[in-house]
C-alpha cells in the first residue's frame, strides 16, 4: 500500500507557504538537499499534488548522470510543458565571434528571454517549475537557474530544485550565490527521527513491536526512508541480526530484483547503460527485442518496484538513481562495453543525432570497440557545436576536450586533425572564460602547426584570444602573431592584417604606444588592400586602440565613425557598439554634451533591439559619467549600480572593476572617504590586476583617509613615471592621477613632472578614447592646479580663469565650482590686495555648490580659504576703527559738516581724521578715499 509521507510536516509547511506566496506574485526558489534516498523525489511529489490543489500548473525538469546529457537539457524538459520557453531554447541566436565579452553578453540574452518566458507562463493561474537532480546538472543550466533566481520577487513562481550535496560538481561552485538569492528558501532533509518510523510502520501496518522495530531500523539505517523501506518489504529475514551490519545500499537493490527474471534483468542492465530515465525504442535496438516485449519487460520492472513512472509523466524511469547505479555497476565490464557500443549505433541510426550527439560520443569513448576514437570525435564535435550554438560554453569546453582526447588516442589520427581539435578546445575554452587554459592549448597548437607546416593553423592560433589585457597574456599572444606573420604568406593582406592588429593591441596594452601606432598603420593599410571587412575592423580596432590618447582626437574620431559604417558588412557583431562607445569618448573630450546624448540614444537602440548585456552595461557606465560631470551625483550612483548588476551577469573583471574605478573617482570629487569604505577600496584594488593605473588609487586613496606617511610610501614607485610613460592607452589618465596624488599631498617636484606632461596639451576635457570612468570636467582646471602647486601663479591664474568658461558652458558644476575656488587661491597667492574681493566673491560661490553637492573635502578648503582671505583683508587695513568709519561715510558722499553731525565729532575732528586717512593711505584726494572705502565694502 502507498504510505502517505511522514516526518516531513515542517518542510511541507514550508512548501506550502512558499506555493501561496509565489500564486500571490512573490516567487520563490526553494533548494531541497539530503543524501540519497532521503525523500526529496516523494516531497517534490507532494509540492505537485499542492499545486493542483490550487490550480497551479506544473512544469517539471531534471539531469541525468550521462556526460553526453545535452546542455540545458534540465530546462528543456521543462520547455515540454511551457511552449515560450522552448522558443527560447530552441531559437537561432545571433553568434558572437567578436569574443568573450560577445559570448557572455548572448547567454545573457538568452538567459533574459527564457526568464521572461517562464514569467509570462506563469502570469495568469502561476507555475511550479520542479527541477530535479542538479548535482548532475550542466554548468549552464545551473546559471540560468540562478539568473531566474535573481527576478522571481516579481513574478507568480515558485522554483523547487533538489540535489545531493556534492563537492566537485558544477552545483558546489554555483550553490552559494543560488542560496544567496533574495527568494530562495533552502531546506535540508535528514533520516527520519525514530517516532517517524514508528509512525510509517502503522500505517503500512506492520506486524509485532513496532516500536522495537522503529529503534531498530533508526540505528541501522540512519532514518533514511529508502533505506527503511527496502528492508521493511524484504521481510523479517532483513530485520533480524543482519541489521548490526547494515548491508551496502548496491545489495539491497540486487536483492530487490530477485523477483524478476533473467529476461527483465538483462533488459534493466542495458537501460542503465543508456541512462537514469527510459527509452522503450532505443532500449529494444539495443537489446534486439520486439517493442512487445520491451514493453512487458518494463511493466513486470514496474510492478517490482524497480522501475517507476518518471516525475513529469512522460515515461518511465529508475524508482531512484541509486537503482540505475546499482544495476550498471553490476555489468562484467565486456557485457558494459558491448552494450555501449550499441547504445551508440542505436543512437547514430535513430535520427536524433544532433539532439543526442554528446550521448553519442560519450558511448563511443565508454565502449573502447575498434574505431571507436574516429566515431567519438565526429560526435563530439558536433556536440561542441550544439553546446556553443546553445551558449553552454562550459559544456562546448567538456565536449571540446572530449574530441580532442579521442584524437589523440587514435594513433592513426592526422596532426592536421590534431592541430583543429586543438584550437576548437582553445576557442571553446575562450568563450568560457578560461584564458590560461586557453592559452596553453594555443601554444601547443601553433607548435604542432609549426612542426606541421601548417602556417594557415599557426595564424589560428594567434587569432583566438582577443581583448585581454594582462600582461602576461597580451606578451604570449603577441609572440604567437609574430611567429604566424613570419609563416604566413605575402600575398595574403587579410591575414597579416589581423594579425598585425592583434601585436599592436599587445604592444598598446603593454604601454609601447610608438611601436602599437606603427603596427597599427601597416595593419590598417594591409586590411585596406584586404577589402576583407573583418580584416579592416580589426585594423580600425587596433588602431583606434593605439591613438587613445587626447592628442589623437580627430582621427580617433574618424575610426569611430568608420567603425560603424564598416559593421554592417562584417562578423563583428559589437564593432558598431564600439563605434558608437569611442563617438562617446570623443564627444566628451570636446566637451559636446548633445553628441553625448545622440551617442547614448544609438547605444540604448542597440542594447534594446539586440537585447545585448554589454550594450546595457556601457549605456549605464556612460550615463553614470554624464551625470557626474554635471553634479547629478545621485543619478550618477543610480546609473553605477545597474552597471554593476548588468557586470555581475556578464562576469568578466574589467566590466565589474569599472565600478569601483567609478566609486573610487567619486571620492577623489569629495575629497574625502570613510574609513571603512577606504580599507574596503584598498582591499579591492590590492585585489585587482596589476596595472599602473589601478596601483595609483592606492595612494591616492590613503592619502583621502588622511594616512599621508602611507599615500607617500606607496605613491614613491609613481613619482618618476611621468615622462618615461609612451602616450598611448591610459597614458592621459596615469599622468592626471599621479598629479592629483602629488597635489593632495604637496609633493611639489611630482607634480612639476606631470606638469611638463600636460601643460601643453590643447585644451579639452579630460578623455582619452580608452574607456572613460569619470570625466572631471576641463583639463585647464587641473594644469592650473598643477601651474599653482609649482609656483607659476599668473599662468594659474589664466588657465583657472578659461576652465571657468569651459565648465560653465557645459553645465559642469562640480568641476565649475572647483575651478572657482582654484582662481581665488591663485588670486590670493598673487599677494595683490585689491585682488582680495574678487577671491572672496569667487570662494563663496565655490562654498555654496560644494554645500549643495555634498563635497565635504572641497567645503573644507574653501572655508579655510575664507578665513585667510578675511584675515587678509583685515590685516590689510592701516586705519583706526574710526578712521575707517569716516572713510565708508566719504563713500557715501559725505561733506566733512554731515560725518560730524552723523558720528557726534566736531567738525575739526572729522577734518584730522580725513588728513590722517590721506596720509596712511598715500592718497591725495577724498575721491580715491572713497574708492578705496568701496573696495573694502566688498568683504
Amino acid at each position: 500500500m502507498e504510505v502517505p509521507i511522514v516526518g516531513r510536516a515542517a518542510e511541507l509547511g514550508q512548501l506550502r507557504a512558499a506555493l501561496v506566496a509565489a500564486s500571490g506574485g512573490a516567487g520563490r526558489l526553494v533548494l531541497v538537499s539530503g543524501e540519497p534516498g532521503i525523500g526529496k523525489t516523494r516531497l517534490v511529489a507532494a509540492v505537485a499534488e499542492m499545486a493542483g490543489e490550487y490550480g497551479v500548473p506544473v512544469a517539471a525538469g531534471f539531469a541525468i548522470d550521462d556526460p553526453g546529457m545535452p546542455p540545458l537539457w534540465p530546462w528543456s524538459v521543462v520547455s515540454q510543458s511551457v511552449p515560450g520557453l522552448a522558443g527560447v531554447l530552441g531559437g537561432a541566436f545571433e553568434e558572437s565571434p567578436g569574443g568573450a565579452a560577445d559570448s557572455e553578453s548572448a547567454r545573457f540574452v538568452m538567459f533574459a528571454a527564457a526568464c521572461r518566458a517562464l514569467a509570462d507562463a506563469a502570469a495568469e493561474r502561476g507555475l511550479l517549475v520542479v527541477l530535479e537532480d542538479l548535482q548532475w546538472a550542466d554548468r549552464t543550466s545551473l546559471l540560468l537557474l540562478r539568473q531566474l533566481a535573481g527576478e522571481l520577487a516579481r513574478d507568480r513562481l515558485l522554483v523547487v530544485a533538489t540535489f545531493r550535496e556534492t563537492a566537485d560538481a558544477p552545483l558546489a561552485g554555483l550553490l552559494p550565490a543560488l542560496l544567496r538569492a533574495g527568494d530562495a528558501r533552502p531546506i535540508r532533509l535528514t533520516g527520519l527521527s525514530r517516532p517517524d518510523i514508528a509512525q510509517w510502520l502503522r500505517l503500512a501496518e506492520a506486524d509485532g513491536d513496532v516500536d522495537g522495530l522503529a529503534d531498530r531500523l533508526r540505528a541501522g539505517t540512519g532514518g533514511n526512508p529508502l533505506f527503511v523501506r527496502m528492508l521493511v518489504e524484504r521481510g523479517p529475514s532483513a530485520l533480524g541480526e543482519g541489521l548490526r551490519e547494515f548491508p551496502e545500499l548496491r545489495q539491497l537493490v540486487l536483492s530487490h530484483l530477485s523477483g524478476l527474471g533473467e529476461p527483465a534483468r538483462s533488459l534493466l542492465g542495458a537501460a542503465s547503460v543508456l541512462g537514469e530515465r527510459i527509452d522503450p525504442p532505443v532500449l529494444a535496438e539495443v537489446t534486439g527485442l520486439s517493442a512487445a516485449t520491451v514493453a512487458r519487460l518494463l511493466d513486470s520492472a514496474v510492478a517490482a518496484g524497480v522501475l517507476a513512472a518518471a516525475p513529469d509523466g512522460t515515461g518511465l524511469s529508475f524508482a531512484h538513481a541509486l537503482v540505475r547505479d546499482a544495476v550498471y555497476d553490476e555489468l562484467s565490464p565486456s557485457l558494459r562495453t558491448a552494450l555501449h557500443e550499441r547504445a551508440a549505433r542505436a543512437l547514430e541510426r535513430s535520427g536524433r543525432g544532433a539532439a543526442c550527439a554528446g550521448q553519442i560520443a560519450g558511448h563511443w569513448e565508454r565502449c573502447g570497440a575498434p574505431g571507436w576514437a574516429a566515431h567519438c570525435v565526429r560526435w563530439a564535435r558536433e556536440a561542441a557545436a550544439s553546446a556553443t550554438a546553445s551558449l553552454a560554453y562550459d559544456e562546448a569546453a567538456r565536449f571540446a576536450a572530449l574530441a580532442l582526447y579521442a584524437a589523440e588516442a587514435d594513433g592513426a589520427s592526422a596532426d592536421g586533425l590534431r592541430i583543429e581539435l586543438t584550437l576548437d578546445l582553445a576557442r571553446a575554452e575562450f568563450v568560457a572564460g578560461h584564458i590560461e587554459a586557453c592559452l596553453r592549448l594555443c601554444q601547443t597548437a601553433a607548435r604542432l602547426a609549426e612542426d606541421a607546416g601548417h602556417p594557415d593553423l599557426l595564424a589560428a592560433a594567434a587569432l583566438v584570444i582577443t581583448g585581454v589585457g594582462d600582461p602576461a597574456t597580451t606578451g604570449a599572444v603577441e609572440a604567437l602573431c609574430a611567429k604566424a606573420i613570419r609563416a604566413a604568406p605575402a600575398e595574403d593582406f587579410a591575414l597579416r592584417a589581423r594579425l598585425l592588429a592583434r601585436q599592436a593591441i599587445a604592444a598598446a596594452e603593454t604601454g609601447a604606444g610608438n611601436r602599437a601606432r606603427g603596427l597599427s598603420a601597416e595593419a590598417l593599410a594591409l586590411a585596406e588592400r584586404s577589402d576583407d571587412p573583418d580584416a579592416l575592423l580589426d585594423g580600425i580596432h587596433a588602431r583606434h586602440l593605439s591613438l587613445c590618447a587626447p592628442q589623437f582626437l580627430a582621427e580617433r574620431r574618424e575610426l569611430a565613425a568608420r567603425a560603424c559604417q564598416v559593421a554592417h558588412r562584417a562578423r563583428q557583431p559589437l564593432a558598431e557598439l564600439w563605434g558608437h562607445v569611442w563617438l562617446v569618448d570623443a564627444a566628451f573630450q570636446v566637451g559636446d554634451l548633445a553628441a553625448v546624448d545622440d551617442e547614448l540614444g544609438r547605444i540604448e537602440q542597440f542594447a534594446v533591439y539586440r537585447k545585448h548585456g554589454l550594450a546595457r552595461w556601457h549605456l549605464h557606465r556612460l550615463r553614470a559619467t554624464r551625470a557626474a560631470l554635471v553634479g547629478e551625483l545621485s543619478v550618477a550612483l543610480e546609473h553605477n549600480e545597474a552597471a554593476r548588476a548588468v557586470a555581475m551577469e556578464i562576469g568578466t573583471l574589467s566590466t565589474i572593476g569599472m565600478y569601483h574605478a567609478f566609486l573610487n573617482e567619486l571620492a577623489l570629487l569629495r575629497g574625502t572617504i570613510a574609513p571603512e569604505a577606504g580599507l574596503a577600496a584598498i582591499a579591492i584594488l590590492q585585489q585587482a590586476p596589476s596595472i599602473a593605473l589601478v596601483r595609483i588609487f592606492i595612494p591616492l586613496i590613503h592619502a583621502l583617509r588622511g594616512d599621508h606617511d602611507l599615500a607617500r610610501a606607496t605613491f614613491e614607485e609613481f613619482r618618476h613615471m611621468p615622462g618615461t610613460i609612451e602616450v598611448g592607452p591610459r597614458w592621459a589618465a596615469l599622468v592626471h592621477h599621479i598629479g592629483f596624488v602629488a597635489l593632495l599631498l604637496d609633493d611639489t617636484d611630482t607634480a612639476e613632472r606631470v606638469y611638463q606632461e600636460v601643460a601643453g596639451l590643447a585644451p579639452g576635457y579630460l578623455a582619452d578614447g580608452s574607456g572613460i570612468v569619470f570625466c572631471p570636467g576641463a583639463t585647464e582646471r587641473v594644469v592650473g592646479d598643477l601651474a599653482l602647486t609649482t609656483g607659476r601663479v599668473n599662468e594659474a591664474i589664466g588657465r583657472y580663469t578659461t576652465a571657468i568658461e569651459m565648465n560653465a558652458r557645459i553645465g559642469a558644476r562640480p568641476f565649475l565650482a572647483l575651478s572657482r575656488l582654484g582662481l581665488a587661491k591663485a588670486l590670493v597667492a598673487r599677494g595683490v590686495d585689491r585682488d582680495l574681493p574678487a577671491a572672496r566673491a569667487l570662494v563663496g560661490a565655490a562654498a555654496a555648490e560644494f554645500r549643495r553637492l555634498d563635497l565635504p573635502g572641497p567645503l573644507a578648503a574653501a572655508d579655510a580659504l575664507l578665513t585667510r582671505i578675511d584675515a587678509a583683508a583685515s590685516a590689510a587695513n592701516p586705519l583706526s576703527r574710526r578712521e575707517s568709519e569716516v572713510a565708508s561715510l566719504i563713500a557715501l558722499a559725505m561733506s566733512n559738516r554731515q560725518i560730524a553731525e552723523q558720528l557726534v565729532l566736531s567738525e575739526r575732528t572729522v577734518e584730522t581724521h580725513v588728513r590722517s586717512i590721506l596720509a596712511k593711505l598715500g592718497y591725495s584726494t577724498r575721491t580715491e578715499i572713497a574708492t578705496w572705502s568701496l573696495r573694502r565694502s566688498a568683504f
